[in-house]
């Protein structure tokens, strides 16, 4: 089944039916469900794919040639340069559509700098009657950097808990948010965990096997990236499953911050750490805080890390059970904020929330006369107006001393107008809202997913 994460395949057919010629930026991470997406994107259009290999330009220019030879017929055989392609595509797609798609985009521009403004040049001076659609596929970790200057641009990210769960409708809400915790919603991790499996059964295998795909994986990644891969594995470790300070990272690891710095912004730009400020900063915050952002490689670090050396001697069942599986419930436990996240910005979406949350996250700072740092796990900010959210793992009802205790944090923003909402695994006494007035919100977990799901299927 696919999913139309964030409605990308929507959007792409949207641009597409103008019937110009245009340039299309689309960002992914690995991993991230490109392919698939690009797949259901060509069902029953004219394509050319090309995947751009680390070649000098010259090289790379060739294979384009030949590729479009083999392709699209022999009158390309007489072409000297990209411009003369482009040109015999955009004169083919006046008699009908052309989308040319240009994989590892990054290879190009690397190959030679002057190609982006050359292909931007290209597409202007068009033909008006030209239907060529070009699709750019470049790292993700290019998009704050280009994306801003583009016309068209898109980001593919990971599945939303309540996205990934429909993919799982037979398993348990505690099953899912396991899932979910460990694979981050990832596609091409999601991909080892079947519909039917029994998720702890496939964790053991995974990662507590010698030659387990998670296990593995892990190690080879870390030394595929990186020549400093034990500076690295230094730092994924002191950060764990916690957010964590860049002194607190320094301290564990010795190194300087500027080197940690520089070595984190490394790891995100793989994907691997987040950088995170409180939603009322900007992003060059020095308030900032770390956390491993791909689950995988969280939860190894976290659980499978300590017990190398059980595992390569296959002891590794032994281990899962008695030292693995008395912790899942709280490494679950975990996640559940990020699902009200989740879930804020599908309310977002679906233009739900009293107001436009520009940014959702979290907040923490100095209390003003407590002297002490106040946290709080869910928040959201836009001009005048901020959300302060709280959740609650638990199976009892809450009452109205949930919000008493979140409301205390109402002095922190003397300037905006407050806005609360409260999450529970179970459900809230009756009249919780009514009692507490229109800027309250309370949600379960199923409350949750039956919103999302009627959302999610309304924009199919």
């Amino acid at each position: 089944m696919f999913i139309d994460k964030g409605q990308l395949l929507s959007s792409l057919t949207q641009l597409y039916d103008t019937q110009i010629t245009q340039a299309v930026s689309l960002y992914s991470h690995p991993g991230m469900g490109k392919s698939r997406l690009l797949q259901e994107f060509s069902q029953e259009r004219t394509v050319l794919y090309f995947k751009a290999p680390a070649l000098p330009f010259e090289e790379i220019f060739s294979l384009f040639q030949q590729l479009c030879i083999r392709r699209l017929g022999t009158s390309y055989e007489n072409t000297k340069k990209f411009a003369d392609i482009f040109k015999l595509l955009s004169k083919d797609s006046v008699r009908e559509p052309v989308v040319l798609i240009l994989d590892d985009f990054v290879n190009w521009t690397a190959a030679n700098r002057r190609f982006p403004t050359m292909l931007s040049s290209l597409i202007q001076r068009a033909d008006p009657k030209s239907r060529l659609f070009v699709l750019l596929c470049k790292p993700a970790s290019l998009y704050e950097k280009e994306s801003p200057r583009e016309a068209a641009s898109f980001l593919l990210e990971p599945f939303s808990f309540f996205e990934m769960r429909r993919q799982y409708p037979q398993m348990k809400f505690e099953e899912q948010i396991l899932l979910y915790s460990i694979t981050g919603g990832v596609p091409a991790y999601l991909q080892y965990f079947p519909a039917d499996c029994c998720v702890r059964e496939k964790l053991r295998e995974l990662f507590f096997t010698a030659d387990g795909i998670f296990y593995r994986l892990v190690e080879a990644r870390t030394r595929e990236y990186y020549s400093a891969s034990s500076v690295m594995r230094a730092i994924l470790s002191a950060i764990g499953t916690e957010t964590k300070k860049l002194q607190e990272i320094c301290d564990y690891t010795n190194l300087t911050p500027s080197a940690a710095g520089s070595l984190l912004s490394s790891l995100a730009s793989r994907n691997l750490v987040s950088r995170i400020v409180p939603v009322t900063e900007n992003q060059g915050s020095r308030r900032a805080l770390y956390l491993i952002s791909d689950g995988i490689f969280r939860f190894w670090y976290t659980c499978v890390l300590p017990y190398l050396s059980e595992i390569e001697v296959g002891e590794g069942a032994q281990v899962f059970e008695k030292q693995i599986v008395p912790l899942l419930e709280d490494y679950t436990i975990r996640v559940f904020p990020d699902i009200c996240r989740d879930f804020l910005e599908l309310e977002e979406k679906a233009g739900r929330t009293p107001f436009p949350m520009q940014r959702i996250g979290r907040w923490w700072g100095q209390h003003p006369t407590k002297k002490r740092t106040e946290y709080i796990s869910i928040a959201a900010y836009s001009r005048d107006n901020i959300m302060l959210g709280a959740c609650f793992w638990t199976e009892d009802w809450l009452d109205v001393d949930a919000l008493y205790d979140l409301q205390k944090h109402a002095s922190l923003f003397p300037d905006e107008e407050q806005w609360y909402y409260l999450f529970s695994k179970s459900d809230f006494v009756s009249g919780f809202e009514t009692i507490s007035g229109n800027h309250v919100h309370v949600f379960s977990l199923e409350k949750m997913c039956r919103m999302a799901d009627e959302y999610l299927s309304s924009t199919i």
